[in-house]
């Protein structure tokens, strides 16, 4: 049985050790697949906070504007404040129910 020398191996040892640490980084490395897939997900979860944030900026300016002095509505107004004050006008009837 005749045996190869270690020059036989040497070289094909290396090239296998090298692409497999080109492959390993290449999968879990920081720039690697299962990163990008966690970036893409990140981004997907940005977007939703975005466009939450974006409905909600514009319910404000929506509600905003209804307060400018052309868009105000005086009973709404009346009406919204009593309820924050908890009080009522004295032209309110007022209807108890007995439970």
């Amino acid at each position: 049985m005749k045996l190869t020398p270690p020059r036989a191996w040497l070289f094909p040892t290396v090239c296998l050790i090298i692409t497999s640490y080109f492959i390993y980084h290449g999968i879990q490395g920081a720039r690697g697949y299962r990163r990008m897939n966690q970036l893409n997900e990140e981004i997907l979860l940005a977007r939703q906070i975005a466009d939450d944030t974006r409905s909600e900026k514009e319910l404000l300016e929506t509600k905003v504007k209804s307060l400018s002095p052309d868009a105000l509505d005086l009973d709404q107004l009346e009406e919204s404040a009593l309820r924050v004050l908890n009080m009522g006008s004295p032209q309110d009837q007022v209807i108890f129910l007995d439970n």
